[in-house]
């Protein structure tokens, strides 16, 4: 069949799910990926995250998992690196060695039985241990959404350059990992990317910290999350719009408060804005089918079948002629019915084939929503206030949790507004809307009250009026 919909795939896999009560579970078809998310929260923004960045390294550099083994005569460690170290070392006497092993155990491992990662290179070497393949899920993910296809993020973890003899030596001992076999290594991606001003602009800042090395080493997967839940936050708001917003370049900020503000109440623009994101939260598992559904489409339209959002739907199909969106709205139309049927449910009476796109999609989400189990799209939607609340959500009393920055957050997401050369006030705050960052009256005041005691202020004119932020790295 010609033409743009082709709602074979996904009716073939959810016929043979049907029951004598509906259809016993949903899935995506053949499209790809949206979100590594399954049906119970996510705990890998809070637990063990160095080992999500390994294995997300690992996939930069195209490597294989980590091995570090000993065979030398003379054991001084538990851990086999120290071991190796210690025998690359010439010593004096037999003490130095006992005593280096000490201190290179807390330098490297603090007591634990992860690498301490002082350089860049050694997250190759950081394992992936407990709840192995959710953490592998999200270090794909992450990958796929932030890091393919820009081989300049490689060279920041491959290089084994550095002025400080103990990290080179710590390096020195290490075997070179092998290059992933063919049947690992990455061939196109697992996730879909539906908003790729996103991840532009991800790239143009990662680049940017990762010129301020000791920075960035410990900054950089905080700037990752921050992008990670601003996707989620901008998915949400986009998709409850159905298409009817054109433009896919547009980010819509929201805003944010300080974590060191007090007396947040209900009048602050923070609370509004969380507020729609938890009341939508539960509609993520649907409009993820809904859009997946509708990304069916001829190969010439989708070959590589990847999860389209509305908007992007709809600008495909307004190429088509008058004729040709007819006989797509005839088969959208009657994929819904057929969809409706196997869940047993009845269609709205005014649904019909004159209705406009954006419409027609609103009522496969009622029937998906209708579908599908509350816990489950409770459960799946839970993720965003996972993700966010370890650094971007605070508790509010009442309000629950609202948007929030802590200083070195703000800092950070300073930096990569001005870079390096100093901007007005009023640009400042314009690049951090094009980032998702806005701010109330009120946090503008506690925002530039904090720059200037920073001294990253510089006053024009005596009055205050002319005031430009200056670099902060």
């Amino acid at each position: 069949m010609s033409g743009y919909f082709n709602f074979e795939a996904i009716d073939n896999s959810l016929s043979k799910k049907k029951t004598e009560k509906g259809i016993s579970s949903h899935d995506i078809g053949e499209v790809k990926f949206s979100f590594p998310f399954t049906s119970h929260t996510t705990k890998v923004f809070s637990e063990g995250i160095n080992e999500v960045i390994g294995e997300l390294v690992r996939l930069t550099n195209n490597l294989d998992d980590p091995e570090i083994t000993y065979d030398g005569d003379y054991t001084y460690s538990d851990y086999p690196l120290i071991n190796n170290v210690i025998e690359n070392v010439k010593f004096p006497g037999d003490q130095h060695q006992e005593k280096l092993s000490k201190f290179l155990e807390e330098y490297l491992f603090k007591g634990s039985q992860e690498l301490k990662p002082l350089h860049l290179y050694l997250f190759n070497y950081i394992e992936v241990n407990k709840d192995k393949n959710e953490k592998i899920k999200y270090a794909r993910f992450i990958y796929d959404f932030l890091f393919y296809p820009n081989p300049e993020i490689s060279s920041i973890f491959s290089s084994k350059d550095t002025d400080n003899l103990l990290t080179e030596l710590i390096i020195s001992s290490l075997k070179d990992l092998e290059t992933r076999k063919k049947s690992k290594q990455i061939d196109g991606t697992k996730y879909s990317n539906t908003l790729p001003l996103l991840s532009e602009l991800f790239v143009e800042d990662f680049m940017y910290l990762s010129k301020h090395k000791d920075y960035f080493i410990n900054h950089f997967f905080n700037m990752i999350h921050f992008y990670i839940f601003q996707y989620l936050l901008q998915f949400l708001k986009k998709a409850q719009k159905f298409g009817e917003e054109q433009d896919l370049y547009y980010m819509e900020p929201f805003h944010f408060t300080f974590d060191w503000e007090t007396g947040v109440g209900g009048y602050r623009d923070a609370v509004e804005d969380y507020k729609f994101i938890k009341n939508n939260a539960n509609n993520l598992f649907v409009h993820v089918h809904c859009m997946s559904h509708i990304s069916h489409n001829e190969a010439f339209y989708n070959a590589g079948h990847e999860l389209k959002n509305y908007t992007r739907v709809i600008n495909e199909l307004s190429h088509l002629s008058t004729e040709e969106r007819l006989m797509e709205k005839e088969k959208l139309y009657n994929w819904v019915k057929k969809y409706s049927e196997l869940i047993q449910e009845d269609l709205p009476e005014s649904f019909n084939e004159n209705m406009e796109f954006t419409e027609m999609f609103k009522v496969l989400f009622n029937q998906l929503q209708k579908g599908m189990s509350m816990g489950v799209r409770k459960k799946y939607g839970s993720n965003i206030d996972s993700i966010g609340k370890e650094r971007f959500l605070k508790a509010r009393g009442k309000h629950g949790f609202i948007l929030s920055l802590k200083q070195e957050d703000f800092l950070m997401l300073s930096a990569v507004a001005v870079k390096d050369k100093k901007i007005p006030l009023k640009e400042f705050f314009n690049q951090l809307e094009v980032r998702g960052v806005a701010f109330d009256q009120y946090s503008k005041k506690e925002a530039v009250k904090l720059l200037d005691q920073q001294n990253y202020i510089e006053k024009k004119s005596d009055s205050g009026d002319a005031q430009y932020v200056k670099p902060i790295l």
